[in-house]
């Protein structure tokens, strides 16, 4: 295999950097190029916010994360926070379903990166978006579930984040995360981050890790993984933009996922950790369960 030359890539000053952010989504918005467009489209952050909101709350991918705390019997009134939100469609999305105790923490407050436009909505009167982290964490209330999206790794310490949310849980609480970025090979790793459409490009912060790492981080922290949802569930709808549900044979799989986690969950983590170590260690190349779409976890007493 030809060497990979790494030497060029921004690795030391990728940064968050809400304020560049939000400057680069403005700019991209009177961008008409059609990969522009798509991208913006599968991400939600079109110049039409009314539209991007309606379209997710709308979508496969809401739908599908409805059903999975169904599943999980996430009730109505439990008390919800979803951390990193970004300009917040999901927190909104579950408050118009009809989930009453809903909180978004989101440092980011620009128009259309941030919680900006969320809070121009007369319908997010129920919503409580908490923008300074620390005023939030230092504050009253625990909650029943946290839900993260495509946000854990952007934690640089993720055991450390993972012990400060613990401490915003309630016992039995139960975290999903859903929507992470994974690379298990050098070569990856470093083709991921080339790829990315912001973090070369624009200097801003991503970084991937295998799965493995994300659970071992928050384990250690005070949670066990309870269950995961694998790749191919759903069409791929939690992992990728996605709105066609498949064909039959996706749709038995999906089925099968379902019917497994309403009845034997841990089964889910059980296959995830023996494909981690037939890849690992035997030369296995699965990407079913240790690339899940969906990972839940469970508050374990210390």
């Amino acid at each position: 295999m030809r060497a990979m030359d790494t030497s060029n890539l921004k690795i030391l000053t990728l940064e968050e950097n809400p304020e560049r952010h939000e400057r680069i989504i403005v700019s991209q918005q009177g961008d008409g190029t059609p990969a522009v467009r798509e991208l913006l489209r599968s991400t939600y952050l079109e110049a039409d916010r009314a539209g991007a909101f309606e379209r997710f709350g709308d979508g496969l991918e809401f739908r599908t994360i409805c059903r999975l705390l169904g599943t999980f019997a996430v009730s109505r009134n439990a008390t919800l926070c979803e951390l990193g939100g970004g300009a917040g469609f999901l927190a909104w999305a579950l408050c118009r379903a009809g989930f009453e105790n809903v909180d978004l923490v989101e440092p980011n407050g620009h128009f259309n990166t941030g919680t900006g436009y969320l809070r121009s909505r007369a319908d997010s009167a129920s919503l409580r978006i908490h923008n300074d982290l620390k005023v939030w964490h230092a504050g009253p209330g625990a909650y029943d579930v946290v839900l993260t999206k495509n946000c854990i790794h952007h934690f640089m310490n993720i055991a450390q984040a993972a012990a400060s949310i613990r401490q915003k849980l309630k016992p039995g609480a139960r975290w999903f995360a859903f929507r992470e970025w994974f690379a298990e090979s050098p070569r990856e790793l470093y083709t991921q981050l080339a790829s990315h459409p912001y973090c070369q490009p624009h200097g801003l912060y991503e970084w991937p890790y295998p799965a493995w790492h994300y659970v071992e981080a928050i384990e250690i922290a005070g949670f066990s993984l309870t269950a995961v949802v694998p790749s191919g569930y759903a069409n791929n709808a939690l992992g990728l933009y996605q709105e066609d549900e498949g064909g039959p044979d996706m749709r038995q799989l999906t089925a099968q996922i379902d019917s497994l986690l309403a009845k034997k969950p841990q089964a889910t983590a059980q296959a995830f950790w023996e494909e981690i170590r037939r890849n690992r260690f035997e030369g296995g190349t699965a990407r079913l369960f240790s690339r899940p779409q969906l990972m839940v976890f469970d508050v374990k007493p210390i």
